[in-house]
């Protein structure tokens, strides 16, 4: 009738989204562009007896947003005295030894693998710990007195856990009294790509292990990626500083290629 009458026709009903704010509108995108980032430990896992933060107790499932629940992920590790061959290496992270040789890092398991190279590890990422935390999850059993969360985080795992996880995970044993022979549960950083990452074309997330002398540039370019993609997906911005004992997530496409290289020294 409205058109009979030469009138403008009725307007539909603005739908909530419509009538929110500008500022409101830009702040909802930013969320939603932004859920693909995980928090950086930004050396907070060095403090043990602090108050632990969500970035050292592990990455967030929540973060993840739309991610899978569970997901093929890749560790970093570097080749140490104790843990020099594909079977010391898969045995300390819980992932199969052979997996590790096919990532051309020697032919067979008990071949020993140069000291302080990167070493590629596939494993199984998946949110655990309540569906609080992306994890992986292997077993350490102390092998001497002395032992701590600090060293076998820092250490034995070189930042693959933290020592607020370790006390996080097992809260039946007394941080502070740590005896040969204890079983502790090890929740080993991983993550898996979100569905934003997914539409960017990245596959999978791997746990890079951050040493003296790393920069974002030279982490990217070492994996043929984009500086801003592994910014992006620890929400890092290109002056920050980051550190050893860290992991960084290194969103890839395409299974990484092995190679071994050394790491940066000291």
């Amino acid at each position: 009738r409205e058109r009979e009458r030469g009138g403008n026709p009725p307007m539909s009903p603005m739908s909530p989204f419509q009538k929110l704010p500008i500022t409101c509108v830009f702040l909802l995108l930013v969320v939603v562009l932004s859920g693909a980032q995980q928090p950086y430990q930004n050396n907070k896992q060095l403090d043990c007896s602090g108050t632990s933060s969500s970035s050292t107790l592990g990455y967030s499932c929540s973060h993840a947003g739309d991610g899978p629940p569970t997901c093929p992920s890749f560790l970093v590790f570097r080749s140490q005295t104790d843990y020099q061959t594909p079977d010391t290496i898969g045995h300390l992270l819980n992932a199969d030894p052979h997996a590790i040789t096919r990532f051309k890092a020697v032919t067979d398991v008990v071949d020993p693998i140069p000291l302080d190279t990167l070493v590629l590890v596939p494993v199984d990422c998946s949110c655990s710990a309540g569906g609080r935390y992306y994890q992986h999850d292997a077993s350490y059993t102390l092998e001497r007195t002395g032992e701590t969360y600090f060293s076998i985080a820092n250490d034995t795992y070189q930042g693959l856990t933290t020592c607020q996880a370790l006390m996080d995970q097992n809260p039946s044993h007394d941080s502070r009294d740590l005896s040969e022979g204890t079983r502790l549960s090890v929740p080993l950083r991983c993550a898996c790509p979100s569905k934003t990452q997914q539409a960017a074309g990245f596959r999978y997330l791997l746990s890079y292990l951050v040493t003296w002398g790393d920069d974002v540039p030279a982490i990217a370019a070492r994996f043929g990626i984009d500086p801003q993609a592994v910014l992006r997906a620890n929400t890092l911005s290109a002056g920050d500083t980051i550190y050893p004992f860290t992991t960084l997530l290194v969103p890839l496409s395409a299974q990484p290629h092995q190679r071994l290289r050394r790491s940066f020294s000291p």
